[in-house]
């Protein structure tokens, strides 16, 4: 697996992960995944999310497996695997290079806001549920939990 930083130019790639990522969870309402889903459409927000963040990609043979970033300060903010590649490492060799870079920056610690069907995965790794969120997007309430990791 070859990890680079994204750049503009990889825009297309990451929204078509996100939007396939998003549209197959099963944890969420097909209304709740629509509304998710519609982000995509928000192009200066993501175009801001690669300049800003450390915005990392993951790729096996040319083909995108999974992206994550680290935001502001202590936030991951981003976290996505290919729907057909699920457990088998992607997430946390992402992870792992997210927490690598916040160390760079003598983080102690790290938030991520996760969705209820990457809760287990944040939790093997060594995150706990500091609340759960109720996020309201157009009406339709969206479950996440806020969750923290000491580094």
């Amino acid at each position: 697996m070859e990890f680079r930083k994204a750049e503009e130019g990889d825009l297309a790639l990451i929204l078509e992960l996100f939007e396939a990522n998003v549209l197959a969870n099963t944890d969420y309402t097909e209304e709740q995944k629509e509304i998710w889903a519609s982000s995509v459409n928000n192009l200066e927000m993501w175009k801001g999310k690669i300049k800003d963040n450390f915005f990392l990609l993951a790729f096996e043979n040319d083909k995108l497996m999974g992206f994550s970033s680290l935001g502001p300060m202590d936030y991951v903010d981003m976290m996505f695997v290919q729907k057909d590649e699920f457990g088998k490492g992607i997430a946390s060799k992402l992870l792992l290079n997210i927490e690598e870079e916040a160390k760079q920056y003598d983080l102690s610690q790290l938030y991520a806001d996760v969705s209820v069907s990457a809760r287990g995965f944040f939790e093997k790794s060594g995150y706990h549920v500091v609340k759960t969120n109720r996020n309201i997007r157009k009406g339709i309430h969206l479950k996440n939990f806020r969750m923290k990791k000491v580094l």
